[in-house]
């Protein structure tokens, strides 16, 4: 009998061992390959392309993929795409994430980027999987210079290669066409690490529709896109022929190579070139010429522009020849010059602004302060109640020994009270302080956002957002007290796609916890201020007239550091503006007046939180060179939304350019109160810092620097410089020289101060600009004032 029952429960353990192999087989087993970037380069808080390749060796799988996409060393959350694929079968997937980052809590490098969940993040369970766990591209500063080309032969534009020599920073070329498996993208954020896109002899036409549309947002939002010359240029353009700065005729003229050596600043060209003569459009600006032929011009689209050139990109002899890349550089401007009073020197970039400049305040909500008067008084009053008022009132009725009872039971009570009285805001219901700012482009805004929840409960938090918002989860302070085990970004927080637009869930936060999210939004089909503005004998009248659905408070003019208060406008109110300007001239706003100062009390907290937003809606602007018009609204703008009841407190601040109409009569004198002024190292590595705006003093390293002045724009074509005036307050450390246009070489200053009356254009460029080299020769490197420069001129 024992022995039947031994074989038995041998029988039954074989046959379990076997059972158990085909369950443990009968799984999902993948393997995956990964590519980050173009070449496995990218840029930090850049859009990029992500390629998967995903093979399945085992059974079906059904469920989610997630990606923990860390945007930058502060920001994170897990994406999840929903993934099916067969027994057998390999899928390439192609993303594009928002950003990618190295340093994410200041930790190492992210061990896992990509998870699986058989049956979805929610409830399904994790699959383990072969190959590529993450990826280790090579990083890039956002100053980087990437150009994208398209030619049949690479060597055509071999040039390209050599502009890193006249580059504040890194170039790197890559050309599309040669690249292995290389899809040109239907997505603009598959082109967002491009600066440039140059396009030599290709017939655009032959892209898809949707790969034509990607190429126009990515311009729209910033890229150049170059196009060179040739026989059917515009039937070869396709949806762009309406946007080409230059319409080319078949004749052709020659330019000499002792005008492209001066047109290039001293390159060396050993041969005359043919250009096709070409002929300007409607909204077109030179930026190449040799008298009345051009050479390049540009168009501007949205925030990006057209260039287009009357020589082909790629022909000989030109492409050979050594100074093509210098000629290149002159029309590209690859120079990253520097302004005194950008965004970008006092704050970086948004991925930082955001949590940090943003988030300092807006993650402050009125009800976290108690009053501190009001509770000195109830702990006086207790003592007092507990103490002789108890022991008076217990003698009198002959009840002491009730005190022992008495007392822990008032101060439970009193505690309590304390408590509902304090939390009586955090109880009902959840809190959120909704930041936000925008910039005005035609009818729509587009901008940057942060939302904050104080939470009435543990739990998860989702929100729902349309298609035109993004969103990711800000890890606030959280980055200095986490260890890199705690960094499974998916397991905080998670967007997912959905039909109309996504969601992101704020997973497993405490009691009154606070928690932000920031990302980007657009709104189209909002409105827009109509501003009809004149500057004339130093006053700035009109009216601006407010065609958005919503009230329109403290509407300001942002003139350089000068703010011009008008007033608010209800929507479709019109508001009559007369006010002084100084110089009769209007600048781009000054970022440099921005305060770091703490919030002291609640009532600190939303002209802080305004002042916050009003500077980041000062940074999209930015680059756009004009002045411009400022306002703010309690309106709720971002697409987002809370799935369940919340206390919302928004605001919002709105920019929007604006070119006044200037009528000049007479002599006017522009100085640095009005002229723009930039510094760029000739060397990357040679550091640079602002330290006095009001004196225009910055520190630099040993070493020469550009210095660049500008003259206001709607300057230059309706007034003559009649003297230009130098001064090197610093000549005994510094030494200057300004660049003769007309011979292309630098000419010394020697003396502290030095006035130019004759042959201005020597000096001041058609497009306004005064350029100098300054040259400090201390090792230590050291404060210095860069020289003053003061134009005298006549409107015409």
């Amino acid at each position: 009998m024992l022995k039947k029952n031994i074989l038995a429960i041998l029988f039954f353990a074989f046959i379990f061992n076997f059972l158990h192999i085909d369950t443990a087989s009968a799984a999902p087993k993948l393997d995956v390959k990964a590519e980050a970037g173009i070449s496995n380069k990218v840029k930090y808080y850049t859009p990029v392309p992500l390629k998967l390749t995903i093979t399945n060796n085992g059974t079906a799988f059904s469920g989610d993929l997630v990606i923990d996409a860390a945007e930058s060393y502060s920001m994170g959350s897990g994406l999840v795409y929903p993934l099916d694929i067969a027994e057998g079968e390999t899928k390439e997937i192609q993303i594009y994430l928002n950003g990618l980052a190295e340093d994410y809590m200041y930790s190492s490098p992210q061990k896992t980027l990509f998870y699986f969940y058989e049956g979805g993040i929610e409830d399904g369970e994790m699959v383990k999987y072969t190959g590529s766990k993450t990826v280790k591209p090579q990083f890039h500063e956002q100053e980087a210079t990437f150009i994208y080309t398209l030619t049949e032969n690479s060597d055509r534009l071999s040039s390209l290669l050599r502009l890193r020599q006249y580059s504040t920073f890194n170039v790197e070329v890559f050309n599309l066409n040669q690249l292995k498996n290389y899809e040109f993208p239907t997505d603009e954020k598959g082109l967002a690490m491009a600066n440039v896109l140059a396009v030599d002899e290709i017939s655009l036409t032959d892209f898809s529709e949707e790969q034509q549309n990607a190429i126009y947002s990515w311009v729209e939002k910033g890229g150049v896109l170059l196009i060179g010359a040739s026989d059917q240029v515009e039937a070869s353009v396709g949806i762009f022929k309406d946007y080409l700065p230059l319409s080319l005729s078949n004749e052709k003229v020659t330019v000499s190579q002792e005008r492209l050596k001066t047109l290039s600043q001293n390159g060396v060209f050993t041969q005359d070139i043919d250009v096709y003569k070409a002929t300007e459009k409607e909204g077109s600006h030179r930026l190449l010429a040799d008298g009345n032929t051009i050479l390049a011009s540009k168009k501007t689209l949205g925030s990006g522009q057209i260039i287009q050139t009357t020589f082909s990109l790629g022909d000989q002899p030109l492409a050979s020849m050594d100074g093509y890349s210098k000629l290149l550089s002159e029309i590209l401007k690859l120079q990253t010059t520097v302004q005194n009073n950008s965004f970008a020197m006092n704050f970086g970039n948004f991925n930082d602004y955001l949590p940090h400049e943003v988030g300092s305040v807006n993650e402050l909500f009125p009800s976290f302060e108690i009053s501190t008067t009001m509770l000195v008084i109830v702990i006086i009053i207790y003592i007092l109640f507990i103490g002789p008022m108890l022991y008076f009132i217990l003698k009198r009725m002959d009840k002491r020994e009730h005190a022992w009872w008495l007392i822990p039971l008032l101060s439970i009570g009193l505690s309590l009270c304390l408590f509902i009285f304090g939390a009586k805001d955090r109880l009902m219901q959840s809190q959120i302080q909704q930041a936000a700012f925008y910039k005005v482009e035609g009818d729509s805004l587009t901008g940057k956002y942060m939302e904050t929840i104080l939470t009435n409960r543990s739990g998860d938090f989702t929100f729902n957002l349309d298609e035109n918002t993004t969103a990711t989860a800000s890890q606030g302070m959280d980055y200095y007290y986490s260890s890199p085990a705690d960094n499974v970004l998916h397991e905080k927080s998670y967007v997912k796609e959905r039909a109309n637009g996504s969601i992101i869930q704020l997973r497993n936060l405490n009691y009154w916890s606070v928690q932000s999210i920031v990302g980007e939004t657009t709104i189209h089909n909002a409105g827009n201020m109509d501003i009809q503005l004149t500057v004339k004998d130093g006053l700035i009248e009109g009216t601006v007239t407010n065609h958005f659905p919503f009230k329109l408070n403290d509407v300001t003019i942002w003139s350089g550091t000068k703010e011009i208060e008008l007033g608010d406008i209800e929507s479709e109110g019109a508001l009559k503006v007369s006010e002084q300007v100084k110089n009769s001239v209007l600048l781009s706003p000054s970022i440099t007046n921005y305060g770091y100062n703490a919030p002291q009390s609640k009532d600190d907290l939303l002209p802080m939180r305004l002042e916050k937003v009003k500077y980041g809606a000062g940074g999209l602007i930015q680059d756009d060179h004009a002045p411009t018009i400022i306002a703010w609204t309690d309106e709720s703008l971002v697409g987002i939304e809370l799935d369940g009841n919340a206390e919302v407190s928004p605001v919002a601040y709105i920019a929007q350019t604006f070119e006044p109409k200037m009528e000049l009569s007479g002599g006017f004198t522009l100085n640095k109160d009005t002229l723009e002024e930039y510094v760029e190292p000739t060397n990357a590595t040679s550091y640079m810092e602002l330290t006095s705006e009001s004196s225009n003093e910055w520190y630099l390293d040993k070493g020469d620097y550009n210095y660049t002045v500008q003259i206001p724009s709607e300057l230059i074509e309706n007034s003559s410089w009649t003297e230009l005036s130098v001064s090197n307050k610093a000549s005994n450390r510094l030494e200057i020289a300004i660049w003769n246009i007309k011979t292309s070489q630098f000419e010394d200053i020697q003396e502290a101060s030095k006035t130019f009356k004759d042959n201005l254009d020597q000096y001041v460029s058609t497009e306004g600009q005064i350029k100098m080299l300054v040259r400090l020769n201390d090792y230590l490197g050291t404060p210095v004032r860069m020289p003053d420069v003061e134009i005298k001129g006549v409107a015409q």
